[in-house]
């Protein structure tokens, strides 16, 4: 039985940032590189949360994006690259739809309460 854990998919430099927090880390330099990378933890049947670096997921191909984003276990994320602004809104829009995706329940923030 595989235990749910979370894992992130990102990119060397970023990686021992990620260790020290004691989360998994898969590394991958491209698109490509994070396909396979997150097709073999599909195929050993990964459960949890598996948080994948923003420019490496708007590497992969279209259709496994979308398979991704509609997956429930394991649950996919993107992690923002923290490159360029994003305004307010956008960024809690983003960070409410992660929230509802890992946890099944809408999170709302101040005034947004629909």
């Amino acid at each position: 039985m595989t235990l749910a854990r979370l894992v992130v998919v990102a990119p060397t430099d970023l990686a021992d940032g990620f260790r020290l927090t004691g989360v998994g880390i898969e590394t991958a330099e491209s698109g490509e590189e994070a396909e396979q990378v997150i097709g073999t933890m599909l195929r050993q049947g990964e459960r949890g949360v598996i948080a994948v670096y923003r420019p490496l997921f708007q590497g992969l191909g279209e259709d496994l994006q979308r398979r991704l984003k509609a997956s429930v276990s394991p649950v996919v994320v993107e992690l923002p690259s923290g490159l360029g602004a994003e305004p307010d809104e956008l960024r809690r829009t983003r960070l409410a739809e992660r929230l509802q995706r890992a946890i099944g329940y809408h999170v709302s923030f101040g005034e947004d309460e629909s």
